[in-house]
């Protein structure tokens, strides 16, 4: 028998694969853990007292009319009235400011929480247990897939270890 080695290597990767999924895919009980994340949004509405600024604008009126002269004059705007060619000449000016106003703000705030729940698996009643040939049949199932996986590496033994790279002694 000569050294080439007969299990190409994509065979080689493939069969490694399989053996190692048989061997490490196959448990008869896991314990599994639920994890549920739940997701609550709250929204609250409230009212925010705060102050506003206005400001005036420049307004600049101007009347003719026959009569004598007047000054008049408040905190928004002053007036002042001049005789001239028998008419009297008016002008309302408007005084540049900021007025701070009271204002209330209707706010709605969003709020998101995220709760993190672990259930497990409920138990659940059966109605009629497992005979003693059913629980027979499922444990023998597996000592038939071991036995038969115990034979196919006796039987391929030497092509296993090449694959693997081992020297046989």
């Amino acid at each position: 028998m000569d050294n080439k080695s007969y299990i190409g290597t994509p065979v080689r990767g493939v069969l490694v694969v399989v053996l190692f999924s048989l061997l490490s895919g196959c448990s008869l009980l896991r314990p599994r853990v639920i994890t549920k994340i739940e997701k609550e949004v709250e929204y609250r509405d409230r009212e925010v007292h705060d102050t506003a600024t206005v400001e005036i604008p420049i307004e600049v009126e101007r009347i003719v009319t026959r009569d004598t002269s007047s000054h008049l004059e408040n905190s928004f705007a002053k007036s002042d009235a001049v005789v001239s060619g028998g008419y009297l000449h008016h002008s309302l000016e408007s005084i540049p400011q900021i007025i701070r106003v009271p204002v209330v703000v209707h706010v709605t705030d969003t709020i998101y929480r995220e709760k993190e729940a672990v259930e497990t698996i409920k138990e659940v009643k059966v109605e009629k247990p497992l005979s003693w040939w059913q629980k027979f049949r499922i444990r023998a199932f597996w000592w038939l897939l071991g036995g038969v996986l115990v034979l196919l590496a006796i039987t391929f033994r030497k092509p296993l270890m090449r694959c693997l790279g081992l020297r046989l002694r």
